[in-house]
């Protein structure tokens, strides 16, 4: 007998949100208040088309909608797509947890140098703790909750600062964060070179160094 493929899937967190589990075995699927999307939420601060979760090869990226309240990930207001986690939460038009993410075979996560421990808040980089300054500590969080990802330089700047990207005044002091944090993972590992840069455009994370 030849198992089923591992499939991932939302599981509800809320009496108001239906189906209570949905598998993620088609390439789109829709969040939102409207009867018609797949996984419906009955709020008023949700709206009819809120959200949509894509698959992108073996990784499934979560956007939103252009919905009025906006989408949350663990707790964080999503800016541009997301590449889902095992265990993320998602919230749909307040920071509250509406539905978790599972995914029985995460193999790009599995196959990481990198690690967050989200308990202990520390990253982990072959299993060794990284000591990095709150301003370092802030980009790569950014960074890695979009894996795989682009990053902008104005999401960025705004996740180190917590302010709108001024290119005049900010662009030397984002590359300098960006080449420090890049150091400061090289002084943990020589070989983690984990942070591509897209010329003009931003920053992307890699689960694994290029070969």
């Amino acid at each position: 007998m030849t198992d089923l493929p591992a499939v991932a899937r939302l599981v509800a967190l809320a009496d108001d949100v239906t189906p209570a589990e949905f598998l993620l075995d088609g390439d789109e699927h829709t969040l939102g208040r409207a009867p018609g999307c797949d996984i419906v939420i009955a709020r008023q601060t949700v709206s009819r088309l809120h959200a949509r979760i894509t698959r992108e090869g073996p990784r499934y990226a979560l956007r939103d909608a252009g919905s009025a309240n906006g989408t949350f990930v663990n707790g964080l207001p999503l800016v541009g797509p997301h590449l889902l986690s095992d265990h993320d939460t998602i919230g749909l038009g307040a920071a509250g947890a509406l539905l978790r993410f599972l995914d029985p075979d995460p193999t790009v996560i599995a196959g990481s140098r990198l690690r967050f421990d989200e308990r202990a808040q520390v990253f982990l980089l072959n299993s060794q703790p990284l000591d990095l300054p709150p301003g370092q500590f802030r980009l790569l969080l950014h960074l890695h909750r979009n894996l795989g990802a682009l990053c902008s330089r104005e999401s960025c700047a705004e996740a180190i600062w917590g302010r709108d990207y001024d290119p005049g005044l900010d662009a030397e002091a984002l590359d300098r964060a960006v080449s420090n944090l890049r150091a400061a993972l090289r002084r943990a590992d020589p070989a983690a070179d984990l942070i591509q840069t897209r010329r003009g455009l931003g920053y992307v994370l890699l689960a694994q160094p290029p070969e």
